[in-house]
């Protein structure tokens, strides 16, 4: 079946609708591809002024807010008041704590007076002891002698007994006599044994030698220092106990500190999320700081990112209230956010980088308001 010349020029009619329309998108796209939001950053280096904002917490402590002293909005320096917890059970917990260091303290000086004692007890019962033995050992040596006067005695009346030269009275007597002096260097030796109790054969053959009981080792005082000695460790573990009480105690005041809550820079409440009387946790953030730290980011291409090192001055505009004055740099880096453009082909942006430069503004500029636009001027 043959078109028609009026089928011909509606086809026509279509054909070039829809290329008029194609042509029209085409240049909408590349028109706006030229004044996109990272073109127009790039061209105007220009940026929002924005304020580093704070989240405060109660750092390891929790519990009852007693003290709110600010608003919302309210400017607050730093080191100010934001809000408090009710400080009744820290207290109480620090004058426990406080109780059992006395305590301790208590029990440390008495056992060091006992150990002292002790100490000082042992020493003059070893001088005494050895002043006694040294008295005991010469009642012996004057026993034995007297015994070995009573032997010769005894011997020489036994040798003349036969011949009837020493009657039977004077050889019962020198006998008896004999005897005596035996049992009571017996009881002298046991005397001194008694009262050296702990000193080895050496230390007894030098009193029997020379007298002298000087440095010898006895029992009783041994065991007296050793009792010292533990009580030693008894003090010792007292002294950890007062060391741990001081560690808790410290701890105590530290969490007493962290009670109240203090504006960590200068700045304007943003937000208080708790009421007083309401019950805070532990690191959970309780108001939101707007600081006095304010700054403007502007995006510039690789070939211009060289100007903005860190802690170079710029100039800056602001255009609402028409202001100039300048600015730091903080950082310039590769901005992550625009990585997808890279390998676009588009009016040769291949491989397109493009730079995140951070300038901060200072917070003494007139009328200059967290939120207005400022601009980098061309230098």
């Amino acid at each position: 079946m043959a078109t028609t010349l009026k089928e011909k020029r509606d086809y026509l009619r279509t054909a070039a609708g829809f290329t008029a329309v194609a042509l029209v998108a085409a240049g909408l796209i590349w028109l706006g591809n030229r004044n996109d939001a990272i073109t127009e950053a790039e061209r105007l280096k220009a940026g929002v002024l924005t304020a580093h904002q704070v989240k405060t917490a109660f750092e390891g402590v929790g519990g009852r807010i007693v003290a709110r002293p600010h608003e919302e909005s309210e400017r607050v320096a730093a080191g100010d008041l934001i809000m408090a917890i009710d400080p009744t059970d820290v207290e109480i917990a620090i004058r426990e704590a406080e109780a059992q260091i006395r305590s301790l303290d208590a029990q440390i000086a008495e056992l060091e007076g006992t150990i002292e004692l002790t100490l000082r007890t042992a020493d003059t019962t070893e001088r005494v002891t050895w002043r006694r033995i040294e008295e005991a050992e010469a009642a012996r040596r004057t026993t034995a002698a007297d015994w070995e006067n009573a032997r010769l005695v005894f011997e020489r009346a036994k040798r003349l007994r036969p011949s009837g030269a020493v009657s039977e009275a004077d050889y019962d007597a020198a006998k008896s006599a004999y005897d005596a002096k035996r049992a009571a260097l017996l009881g002298a030796e046991r005397s001194v044994r008694a009262l050296a109790v702990g000193a080895d054969e050496k230390a007894l053959a030098k009193l029997r030698k020379t007298g002298s009981a000087e440095g010898m080792r006895l029992s009783t005082v041994e065991n007296a220092r050793f009792n010292a000695a533990n009580l030693r460790n008894t003090l010792q573990n007292l002294r950890a106990l007062r060391e741990a009480a001081l560690l808790k105690l410290d701890d105590l005041k530290v969490d007493r500190d962290r009670l109240t809550l203090e504006a960590p820079q200068s700045g304007k409440i943003l937000e208080l999320l708790f009421e007083e009387g309401e019950i805070v946790g532990a690191g959970v953030p309780v108001a939101l700081l707007e600081t006095d730290r304010r700054y403007v980011e502007i995006y510039v291409s690789e070939t211009d990112a060289g100007r903005y090192a860190p802690g170079a001055e710029v100039s800056l505009h602001a255009p609402a209230i028409g202001r100039d004055f300048s600015g730091t740099v903080r950082f310039c880096e590769a901005a992550p956010e625009f990585a997808e453009l890279r390998m676009v082909r588009e009016r040769g942006q291949a491989d397109l980088t493009l730079f995140r430069v951070r300038i901060d503004v200072p917070a003494d500029v007139e009328g200059l308001l967290t939120g207005m636009t400022v601009e980098v001027q061309n230098e």
